[in-house]
């Protein structure tokens, strides 16, 4: 983020200004070749001044806001024009700041923070294996629980509990838990349905360490399944095998995606796998590039990719098996390493 001596940057994404500061609160971050500043209120000041040293904190009041007192700062060191993120700050924000900064000029920062959040470094690395380790073996201690008349709900709960005494700083995002037909939504919501003999059941779901995510899905058997959701296990099984085969530092994403759909669909099930590969993540759950049919971009060297396909039969279930992935020159390195056979339960 180097600007010119005229030049700042300014953060308004927690995950962004987290990257850039360590600070994990609100407000914004104003960056420049000779300030660092975070604006935010009375309730973060202490928690600023703790987290990012490095940084002057000023806080608001009942006279000025975020944008007067970064008007300030951007006047009293001659700055003319600001990079900012379009992708973050609403149209009605945008509005209010080109008010106050009337004289300065406004540009998108075209996502550069999150280009430099792609690869990872060694710290970085750390905290996803380890909030992996975490979910590996977070779904293993809930294994007894799992059991017909158990709901979603009460599984879930039972799961984002274990997650915190393992060490989780939170969920990475909201636990999905779908059992019997529900399986056929990617992103059903945990209900009180009860787990039935014979059900196939999905957990999606993902510590946090550290501020960094981990994402992992496993779908399990309570009794045996029919043939039929044996069948679309194992298809999903030898996808995800085989797209985390072709995985390498310099491939093409969207030709990734195709290795796993390309055999989905020649299985039998095409129109059935309907959402991308996999997606890049770390201080967020979704981050860029993804695995999808269009994405150009090439796979990075210690980056961090899940591969999640999946197979959805409307009104009878779902699977799907997804695993956190280091990329390296060679290959990648799942970080998730709970089973993927099927475990009948």
């Amino acid at each position: 983020l180097n600007c010119k001596n005229n030049e700042a940057v300014v953060l308004h994404s927690g995950s962004n200004m987290f990257y850039i500061s360590g600070y994990k609160g609100e407000g914004l971050i104003a960056i420049a070749n000779n300030f660092k500043v975070i604006i935010t209120d009375f309730r973060y000041t202490e928690q600023a001044e703790n987290e990012a040293p490095d940084f002057e904190v000023l806080m608001i009041d009942n006279i000025k806001n975020h944008n007067d007192l970064l008007a300030d700062i951007l006047k009293s060191n001659n700055i003319t024009k600001i990079y900012f993120e379009d992708d973050v700050v609403s149209l009605k924000d945008y509005k209010e700041l080109k008010k106050t900064i009337e004289n300065v000029e406004l540009e998108s920062l075209n996502q550069a923070p999150q280009q430099l959040r792609v690869i990872k470094d060694a710290q970085e690395v750390d905290n996803i294996k380890k909030a992996c380790k975490i979910t590996s073996d977070s779904l293993r201690e809930l294994l007894p629980y799992i059991k017909e008349g158990e709901s979603e709900i009460a599984l879930t709960a039972r799961l984002e509990y274990i997650l915190k005494t393992k060490g989780s700083n939170g969920s990475a995002f909201n636990t999905i838990c779908a059992a019997g037909a529900n399986g056929s939504l990617p992103h059903a919501v945990p209900s009180e349905y009860r787990v039935k003999k014979g059900d196939m059941i999905t957990f999606d779901f993902g510590a946090k360490f550290n501020g960094y995510c981990a994402d992992m899905t496993r779908t399990l058997a309570v009794g045996t399944p029919s043939d039929t959701m044996l069948n679309v296990y194992n298809v999903v099984k030898q996808a995800q095998f085989m797209a985390r085969e072709f995985l390498k530092a310099g491939v093409i994403c969207k030709d990734v995606d195709a290795v796993a759909r390309d055999y989905i669909c020649a299985q039998g099930f095409e129109g059935r796998f309907g959402h991308g590969l996999g997606h890049s993540l770390g201080i967020d759950i979704h981050e860029e590039p993804r695995f999808n049919t269009k994405t150009n971009t090439l796979a990075l060297e210690n980056s961090l990719m899940t591969v999640e396909p999946g197979i959805y039969l409307p009104g009878i279930g779902g699977v799907r098996i997804e695993d956190t992935c280091f990329v390296t020159k060679e290959g990648n390195i799942p970080f998730t390493d709970f089973d993927r056979e099927l475990i009948i339960l």
